[in-house]
């Protein structure tokens, strides 16, 4: 493990305790700020050169006065005509140029003075949201099983593909940003440094080829077709941190630690993924449990919760590669499951909704999860996003306002900002009315949770988790309760990645705007419904917002009566 060990320390970064800076608010408001601050760096560097320019040819023309005959010294008392015009000519005519560019040069001081203010005032990025962007685009490009080649010339959008076949929304004619020799090795040594040796091979490798195009292939998964258009737009943007040396040194440690930890470890567990065989003998095959492991879905998932071992060691691995699956768009489902889903229109019961019922769609007959379209109006939504877009911020892992609950344990993606909202009036308003009467179940403020709008920042994700508390954690809303229900509303539409995915159930939804995620957290019984863990794949385009509404349990007794079988399942909406 030397290798290892070397690496993390000589590359790793430190955390200083700064609030990362990768929400699409915050970098859209840093991509401004940035053209402000350097359309002023540009304007002093013009005034620098010209101010330069004039005192050069100042001091010049004082030194050659200075080596002029008579040692260019200055005699009291000897009356020098020539050396006398000499002073009068530099000074006269030199010191009027060195004086308007003097003055024209002062407001740029004010300038330079409040750009050096600029770290006391922003919060601008630093190490820590470089690397844990860094880890996000690895995390980014294990998933989607980016094309690291492409991406090193044609863009991560590009490079990322489908399992139903093909790039999502590709257009030949659409500007995708392609990464720099810099980039791409700050990405690959965060990518070893997270366990993704596969990737942070393959990352240091297509900065190691687009630095010097003529470079030699090290293993087959990089071909050479895209190696003539590296050649015709050689971007050797190499920085100060990434000589040729530099980068030689970083391939051929990855290459070792990669292979070094396949031999050991095998090409995946909960901590690294690398490469089915070693990049030093392409001969050798490791088996992988990836291909090993069908999917467990249903059932078959309840019935192995007996199987403590299976529990214990494969269960958390199984569920990470199930939801990747599920992100790359691979369904995990037979036929005979799917087809007996529908999708109609439904007012739930409701005389109000009777004249305007809503679209609903099955997503899972068990767990019931049903995607409803129309629940906000495009604008409603926008309005929403507007109205949460100032108080955005980086969840600190403690229940809502006016709460007692205690602080949640889910890890959070450092992207993720979110606010609480009560939703007393407007668009949010008309959601909780229009959810209330097609599910049948109150959605007050004493019988459910405030909404929370969520925003996912680059590379967002949420790790596979569920949303009840029992056992091992009191209700965030006392009174409210447990939560039964979960209602999640997608306020914007991603243009790539970002879906909603049951590991268990073996599906996965992309959200619309304006719609309604619906699903039920627990059994008549109060106990939780194990199938209803979930996960948030990376956004790989586009902007993802969503608000959340949990349903309390303790409120809808009346609505709700309890079943005569604690282990039936609520199918709501159901007309």
């Amino acid at each position: 493990m030397a290798p290892l060990v070397i690496f993390l320390c000589i590359f790793g970064l430190v955390n200083g305790g700064h609030a990362p800076q990768n929400s699409w608010a915050e970098l859209d408001q840093l991509w401004n700020d940035e053209i402000n601050v350097l359309d002023q760096i540009k304007s002093i560097l013009k005034s620098l050169e010209d101010l330069r320019h004039v005192l050069n040819g100042y001091v010049e023309s004082w030194e050659v006065i200075m080596e002029g005959g008579g040692e260019g010294k200055w005699r009291v008392g000897e009356g020098d005509l020539a050396l006398a015009f000499s002073l009068l000519r530099h000074t006269g005519l030199g010191w009027t140029s060195v004086d308007q560019v003097l003055h024209k040069t002062l407001p740029q001081l004010r300038n330079i003075e409040k750009i050096a203010r600029r770290a006391d005032e922003e919060f601008l990025p630093n190490a820590d949201d470089v690397r844990e962007a860094s880890e996000a685009m690895a995390r980014v490009s294990h998933i989607y099983r980016a094309n690291i080649t492409l991406l090193a010339t044609s863009g991560i959008f590009q490079a990322a593909l489908t399992e139903e076949g093909g790039r999502e929304n590709f257009s030949e004619h659409q500007y995708y940003h392609s990464l720099s020799v810099a980039d791409l090795a700050t990405i690959g040594v965060a990518a070893i440094n997270s366990g993704y040796f596969e990737v942070g091979v393959q990352f240091l490798w297509a900065a190691r080829a687009r630095a010097t195009p003529t470079m030699p292939h090290v293993h087959a998964h990089l071909n050479a077709h895209s190696n003539a258009h590296i050649q015709t737009h050689i971007y050797c943007l190499l920085g100060d941190d990434y000589t040729i040396e530099k980068l030689d040194n970083l391939l051929d440690t990855a290459v070792r630690v990669h292979d070094h930890v396949l031999k050991i470890r095998g090409p995946r567990s909960l901590t690294h993924t690398t490469a089915q065989t070693p990049y030093g003998d392409r001969d050798g095959v490791i088996e992988s449990i990836e291909n090993r492991v069908d999917a467990v879905v249903g059932v078959d998932y309840l019935r192995l919760h007996g199987n403590k071992t299976w529990m214990m060691e494969e269960r958390v691995l199984v569920e990470r590669m199930q939801v990747e699956r599920l992100c790359r768009g691979e369904g995990l489902r037979p036929s005979s499951v799917t087809s007996q889903l529908s999708c109609r229109y439904m007012n739930g019961g409701s005389p109000w909704l009777t004249i305007g019922p809503l679209k609903v769609e099955q997503v899972s007959l068990d767990p019931y999860i049903s995607l409803v379209y129309g629940v906000l109006g495009w604008g409603e939504a926008g309005e929403i996003r507007r109205n949460a877009a100032p108080h955005l911020h980086t969840p600190n892992h403690h229940p809502p306002p006016q709460s007692k609950g205690a602080p949640t344990s889910k890890r959070l993606n450092p992207s993720l900002k979110h606010v609480w909202l009560d939703g007393q009036e407007g668009p949010l308003k008309k959601l909780e009315r229009r959810l209330s009467h097609l599910l049948s179940v109150s959605l007050t403020p004493q019988d459910s949770e405030p909404f929370m709008v969520g925003d996912y920042g680059l590379g967002g994700s949420y790790d596979a988790h569920r949303d009840t508390h029992w056992p091992m954690r009191t209700p965030i809303h006392a009174t409210a309760g447990e939560r039964m229900a979960t209602v999640l509303t997608y306020l914007t539409t991603p243009t790539q990645g970002g879906h909603t995915v049951f590991p268990w159930v073996g599906v996965g939804i992309r959200g619309i705007r304006g719609s309604a995620l619906v699903w039920w957290n627990v059994l008549a019984s109060h106990e939780h419904d194990f199938l209803t863990v979930h996960a948030a794949c990376p956004l790989l385009r586009g902007i993802k917002t969503i608000v959340t509404k949990w349903v309390g349990y303790s409120g809808q007794w009346m609505n709700l009566p309890c079943p005569t079988d604690p282990s039936t399942k609520i199918i709501l909406p159901s007309h």
